[in-house]
């Protein structure tokens, strides 16, 4: 069991600020590298020729993410309920500067080319694209549980607390927990089931 928990993500996430910070680093980098490439480059399709592709935008979004979680900016961030979404939000907003970026390089080096508006290749919102492959991905995972398993998912994703679900369910505390272990336990082993 303690050999699971120094293979968590929630362990990696506590010692980023910590002694292993470098190993915690290296290990999140490993987990989360590809399904963070596959989602930059639905954000980047279709944007004019690029000096820096998706795996450039990983770079930049681990570097901010690492920089951010050692000057304490992350404070409730505790495990891998809250580090996805955030990966995802940082990787999308990275690639839509990117493209913002090569737009204007674009503008400059030549008046006469006409250049699509921004906000049609890429706005605030998610692409449809994008959008899907999140969709996709969050499917596939609470697929991967049995209903009950999936309500504690769902309503842990929505941002409610253990306390309000144990209440919810008219159980303690403690039941949550173990649910939620259980939940990444079930994750974990069907991460290798899928390439994104």
């Amino acid at each position: 069991m303690d050999e699971e928990r120094h293979e968590s993500v929630t362990h990696w996430l506590h010692q980023l600020a910590g002694t292993d910070e470098s190993v915690a680093q290296q290990q999140l980098w490993n987990r989360y590298f590809a399904r963070l490439a596959a989602l930059a480059r639905t954000r980047l399709t279709g944007a004019p020729q690029r000096d820096a592709d998706e795996e450039d935008v990983v770079l930049s979004v681990f570097d901010s993410f690492f920089r951010a979680a050692r000057a304490g900016r992350f404070p409730a961030l505790r495990d891998r309920t809250g580090l996805w979404p955030l990966l995802v939000k940082i990787t999308a907003r990275k690639a839509i500067n990117q493209v913002k970026r090569q737009q204007a390089k674009k503008r400059t080096a030549s008046a006469e080319t006409a250049v699509p508006d921004l906000g049609q290749l890429v706005g605030e919102e998610p692409t449809p694209q994008f959008a899907a492959e999140v969709a996709e991905e969050v499917d596939r995972l609470l697929g991967l549980l049995d209903d009950q398993l999936r309500t504690v998912a769902v309503l842990k994703l929505e941002g409610f607390t253990n306390a309000e679900i144990a209440e919810r369910f008219g159980i303690v505390e403690r039941s949550i927990a173990r649910k939620l272990a259980r939940i990444r336990m079930l994750w974990d082993a069907g991460e290798g089931t899928d390439d994104v």
